[in-house]
């Protein structure tokens, strides 16, 4: 079981992927999530890639009274995804992170909203993503 902090990151994690898409971002978010997730094993790389493209494709046909529900949707699968990865990776938590704020410096004014990650007192990280939700979780050293 993944710590809230690991959570959060994941969640911050899925944002940053959905926030990117149809922006400057995306090349960023894409390569860099599919690096992740393929763990140096090419096929699985490629297997992101198509997944990640299909999301891409997803939010750019959507209609504009459901993108945010598709957005929101998204957004929880690659989360998901990404608590995976974290759960039997857990030291790919420092590439995640480093990769969610090259993310969010590449993203338009507006798409920067969607992905920041704050730390707060005692050194709990608040990671908020598009629609208001915050989740706080306690940083540790190697989380």
């Amino acid at each position: 079981m993944l710590s809230e902090a690991l959570e959060s990151l994941a969640a911050a994690g899925g944002s940053a992927v959905v926030g990117a898409a149809a922006t400057d971002a995306w090349h960023t978010a894409r390569a860099g999530v599919a690096r992740l997730l393929g763990r140096g094993d090419d096929h699985q790389e490629r297997y992101a890639i198509e997944r990640l493209d299909r999301t891409a494709t997803e939010l750019e046909q959507a209609a504009d009274g459901t993108r945010q529900q598709l957005r929101d949707k998204l957004q929880n699968r690659w989360a998901g995804r990404l608590e995976i990865l974290l759960e039997e990776n857990p030291e790919a938590a420092h590439e995640l992170r480093e990769l969610i704020e090259r993310v969010r410096a590449e993203l338009p004014a507006a798409q920067q909203s969607w992905v920041q990650n704050n730390t707060a007192q005692a050194g709990a990280i608040q990671y908020i993503t598009q629609g208001g939700d915050i989740n706080v979780g306690r940083g540790r050293s190697g989380d």
